[in-house]
């Protein structure tokens, strides 16, 4: 139903931009030998290519009637409604609090961006070394108190988010801590954005999501909004939070300078998914995201909105202990794993066709996607040879063993996860069928990642994790360095970070994929991570909802959404 782009501590990122072109990830491999631009490979299998990027239902602004009540759901009541606190990271703050917010950039459908006229006059980069980005703002536009926005809330915004101030309890860092300068330029509305290097995902960090007042006061930033949200910049703002009776209710912003928007309230209901498709199903919401074991609730229920996933589960594996640590090894469990039956298990669920994933970087629907997984192909007879490479004998019960210890691996699973559980269950016959033996172990699901996942204390696990439109930067900690807090594969080969760093720098669109491509492929070869498909995007929309549902990357135009008007018979 949205289009999620927050990172959660569980859910880690994979995303887009745009390349093609010649040649090059300059780095030293295996070989020593200066590395080639890959070529082309086949496109994204006709499953995947069915589902669109954005599936919900476009209507013009002047076929949208004004007024309604837009009844949305969301999961948890945050915690904090600054969305860019660390106690928001895990919650559904940036969801609840979209029809308030805007920004300079807006998402396309394919993980792409624009500049949003209601924000910006003009974003343009003016130089490249350094990476040099000038903004005009939108004269008109002012927060919810009607103080224009200006180049000094950019600059406040920096000095908060940078980690020059530790007082700031922000998420991240991130991007932020890589800008040399913001100046102010002609007048209060337009501003310089310096970066110390380049980085293609600058978008991400030249507009303020705060106000200055907000920006400066680490008190206001940290405590202020516990029980009352930011300041908003968008069509609507939130007039009311009942934490009791879990309703976050939202109404035309008076101050708001663009289209007049068309609902005359939004209300996001707390709940979890079994009762939010139930309150779908009894017509007490609009529109519901649905999941596997939720699907079957809603289905026969006003229209369900397919699209490309965001969401893709995955394989890591420990090459930091025991046989792992042998890439043969890896390798061999990678072709070993026959990820197609998963895919089609993941989407026939929710009534999809199956989208297997081929990237760990990029997501089918993205700009660029590409399947680069071919080295780790389904291959059962392969898996054997490298095992045999390795040093393993197959037995005459078919378990390979080394020095006379069988190859057993263990594979925990979360208790009361039956996703999880069938992912494993699939995995464990598939290495099984190649002489692998896995041993499985039930943990507590709330202590799963901290007491298993963060200290590695397993040899392969799977979760889920979660595709964005400027993922690179996020990706890196999850492959380099080893000591990185967020590797959990036991490795951290050295050209993997020349490779995040090459991707990063590469401000040519073009250039940029052909070398995500090529990072795909190093990243394969040494198969910290099996991908296994992608989960796609499932929403029940009640009849008569335009301009919003189900959508991978693409944000709503809030201004637009709402109910088509009914047709009258002609006198």
């Amino acid at each position: 139903m949205r289009s999620p782009v927050a990172a959660v501590a569980s859910v880690l990122l994979a995303g887009s931009l745009v390349l093609s072109g010649c040649s090059v990830l300059s780095a030293d491999d295996d070989s020593g030998k200066a590395i080639k631009a890959p070529p082309k490979t086949a496109a994204a299998p006709a499953a995947v290519r069915e589902l669109p990027s954005t599936a919900w239902r476009t209507a013009e602004p002047a076929d949208v009637a004004q007024g309604g009540v837009l009844r949305l759901a969301a999961s948890t009541l945050p915690s904090n409604f600054n969305p860019l606190h660390s106690d928001a990271a895990d919650s559904d703050a940036a969801e609840i609090l979209a029809p308030t917010t805007g920004g300079a950039v807006r998402i396309t459908a394919d993980g792409g961006w624009k500049v949003d006229p209601d924000y910006a006059e003009s974003v343009e980069v003016s130089d490249e070394d350094p990476l040099t980005v000038e903004v005009e703002l939108n004269r008109d536009a002012v927060w919810q108190g009607g103080t224009s926005i200006t180049a000094q809330d950019m600059v406040a915004f920096w000095k908060a988010q940078n980690g020059s101030n530790p007082d700031f309890e922000v998420i991240s860092t991130g991007g932020y801590d890589q800008i040399a300068a913001v100046e102010p330029g002609k007048d209060k509305f337009a501003y310089t954005v310096t970066f110390k290097q380049p980085t293609a995902e600058w978008p991400l960090y030249v507009y303020p999501r705060l106000a200055a007042n907000v920006s400066k006061s680490p008190k206001l930033f940290n405590d202020a909004f516990r029980t009352r949200a930011i300041s908003s910049n968008g069509p609507y703002v939130v007039t009311s939070i009942d934490a009791e009776l879990g309703v976050v209710t939202q109404e035309p912003n008076p101050r708001w300078w663009g289209a007049r928007p068309k609902l005359d309230k939004i209300t996001w209901n707390i709940a979890d998914p079994d009762l939010q498709a139930k309150a779908y199903v009894n017509d007490d919401l609009d529109a519901v995201d649905l999941q596997a074991s939720t699907y079957e609730i809603a289905k026969d229920t006003g229209t369900i909105q397919r699209a490309a996933g965001v969401e893709w589960s995955q394989v890591t594996l420990n090459g930091g202990r025991g046989p792992l640590a042998d890439g043969d090894v890896r390798r061999a469990v990678a072709r070993a794993i026959d990820r197609s039956p998963i895919a089609t298990t993941t989407a026939e669920a929710l009534g999809a066709p199956a989208a297997p994933l081929g990237s760990l970087l990029l997501v089918p629907g993205q700009q660029g996607y590409q399947d680069s997984s071919a080295s780790i192909a389904h291959d059962p007879a392969a898996a054997k040879k490298l095992l045999t490479k390795a040093g393993y004998t197959e037995g005459g019960d078919g378990v390979f063993a080394k020095d006379g210890a069988p190859l057993e691996l263990t594979m925990p699973v979360p208790e009361d996860t039956p996703a999880n559980a069938d992912r494993a269950a699939a995995i464990v016959k598939d290495l099984q069928a190649v002489g692998i033996a896995v041993k499985l172990r039930a943990v507590p699901a709330d202590t799963f990642f901290d007491e298993v996942v963060i200290p590695l204390d397993f040899d392969l696990v799977t979760f889920v994790r979660r595709a964005a439109p400027f993922p690179i930067a996020a990706a890196k900690p999850l492959f380099f360095p080893l000591d990185s807090a967020q590797n959990y594969t036991g490795v951290g080969t050295a050209r993997f970070g020349v490779g995040f760093d090459t991707v990063l720098g590469t401000l040519d669109d073009t250039l940029r994929l052909e070398r995500v491509a090529k990072l795909d492929e190093w990243l394969f070869a040494d198969v910290p991570v099996v991908p296994l498909a992608v989960t796609p995007l499932a929403v029940g929309v009640q009849d008569g909802l335009v301009n919003y549902g189900a959508a991978q990357f693409e944000q709503p135009d809030w201004t637009a959404v709402g109910f088509v008007k009914k047709k009258t018979k002609k006198q």
